[in-house]
C-alpha cells in the first residue's frame, strides 16, 4: 500500500515555502544543539570541580602518603572512569581551588590545555585572551605553541584581567512597557505620545530600568544629504552602547524595521572605541513577533520591538477637554 506521504516524496512534488521552512527548522535545531552542548559542557566542568574537591579533601583528611594514587585507582575501577581523566580532574581542582575563578565561557577541553601551564600569570594570560577573542581549543594550542605569552611579555602587553561582564541586551529590554503614568486618548499621535513621555522622563527611566541615560529627543543625523530624526536617544551605561528609541502610535509596519536599520548603520560607524554596537528599540501598539524577527534579518540581535500601554483619560478629563475645545470653537466663530 502506497501512502500519500511516500507518493509526494517519490513524485518530487513541490510544496510552497517548504525550502525556506526546512532551512529555518535546521537553523533552530542547530542553535538548540549548540546551546545543549554548551550547557552539558558547563555542567561537566562544575561536576569535575566538585569531584576534585571531594577527593582532595579526603586526601588531606587521611594524611597518608600514596593515598591519592590508591583512591584514583579504586575510583577508576568502581566508576569505570579512565585514570587519566581522574588525574586531570584532580589537577583541575588544584589549579582552580576557588570555583568562582572557573569561567563558564571556557570548555573542559580548554581547561585540559590550561592546567598543563605551570606559570600562573601565563595561564591567566591565555585564559583571558581565550574568552576575549573566543579562541577555540585548537587556536589556544596554536597560540601557546607560538609563544604568544613570551612575545607579549617582551612588548609589555600582558593582559590578565577580564573586562567586567556586560549584560546581554535580551536581559535589558522588556516585551511591553507600562506607561500608566501618562494619560492619552486611544487615538493619539506619535508627537502626543513623545511629548507625554518627555514630560514624565523620570518615570520613563524608571520603567526602562537601571542603566539608561537620556541624551535627547528628535536627534538629527545626516545620511546621504538627508536629515533624519531619532525620536529618543539614550545611552545605556551597563551595555555601553547607544539605544535608539522609535515610537509608533500604531501597529508595527515593515518600513519601521528598515528605518531603524539605517540608523543603526550610522551609529555603528560613529561609535567610539570601547562601545559595543548600538541597539534600536521600537515601541509600538502591537506587532507580530515572527514577522518582526524575519524583517530584521541580520540585525535581529540589535533590533528589539516592544508594545506599550497608557492610561486612558477619565470621563471628567474627557468632559474637560470637550469643554475647552467647545470654548475655542465658539470663540473662533
Amino acid at each position: 500500500m502506497t501512502t500519500k506521504k511516500s507518493t509526494l516524496v517519490k513524485a518530487g512534488k513541490e510544496l510552497d515555502g517548504y525550502n525556506e521552512l526546512l532551512h529555518d527548522v535546521r537553523n533552530i535545531l542547530e542553535r538548540a544543539t549548540y546551546r545543549a552542548y554548551k550547557a552539558v559542557d558547563n555542567l561537566r566542568v562544575q561536576t569535575y570541580w566538585q569531584i576534585g574537591e571531594r577527593v582532595v579533601r579526603e586526601e588531606i583528611n587521611q594524611k597518608r602518603a600514596g593515598y591519592g594514587e590508591e583512591v584514583v585507582n579504586r575510583l577508576s575501577v568502581d566508576l569505570k572512569i579512565n585514570e587519566r581523566t581522574l588525574y586531570r580532574v584532580l589537577r583541575f581542582y588544584k589549579t582552580y581551588p576557588i570555583l568562582t575563578t572557573v569561567l563558564s565561557e571556557l570548555t573542559w577541553s580548554h581547561y585540559i590545555v590550561l592546567t598543563d601551564i605551570k606559570n600562573n600569570d601565563q595561564r591567566r594570560f591565555y585564559e583571558t585572551l581565550s574568552v576575549k577573542e573566543s579562541w577555540s581549543v585548537r587556536e589556544l594550542k596554536n597560540r601557546i605553541n607560538g609563544k604568544e605569552y613570551e612575545k607579549a611579555s617582551k612588548k609589555g602587553e600582558i593582559t590578565i584581567t577580564l573586562p567586567a561582564q556586560l549584560p546581554s541586551p535580551e536581559d535589558v529590554f522588556k516585551e511591553s512597557y507600562d506607561w500608566g503614568f501618562i494619560s492619552l486618548e486611544e487615538q493619539h499621535t506619535e508627537k502626543e505620545l513623545e511629548d507625554a513621555l518627555l514630560d514624565n522622563v523620570q518615570n520613563v527611566l524608571l520603567e526602562f530600568g537601571h542603566g539608561f541615560a537620556f541624551m535627547g529627543r528628535q536627534q538629527k543625523i545626516l545620511i546621504s544629504n538627508n536629515w533624519h530624526k531619532i525620536d529618543m536617544l539614550f545611552y545605556h551605561i551597563l551595555l555601553k552602547c547607544h539605544v535608539l528609541v522609535e515610537l509608533k502610535a500604531r501597529a508595527l509596519m515593515h518600513g519601521d524595521i528598515e528605518q531603524v536599520t539605517k540608523y543603526l548603520t550610522y551609529f555603528r560607524e560613529k561609535k567610539v572605541e570601547g562601545d559595543r554596537d548600538p541597539v534600536a528599540l521600537i515601541i509600538c501598539k502591537s506587532h507580530d513577533r515572527i514577522d518582526a524577527y524575519y524583517s530584521a534579518g541580520k540585525d535581529k540581535d540589535d533590533i528589539f520591538v516592544a508594545e506599550y500601554k497608557t492610561k486612558l483619560p477619565s470621563e471628567k478629563e474627557i468632559e474637560k477637554k470637550l469643554k475647552v475645545h467647545g470654548a475655542v470653537k465658539c470663540g473662533g466663530a
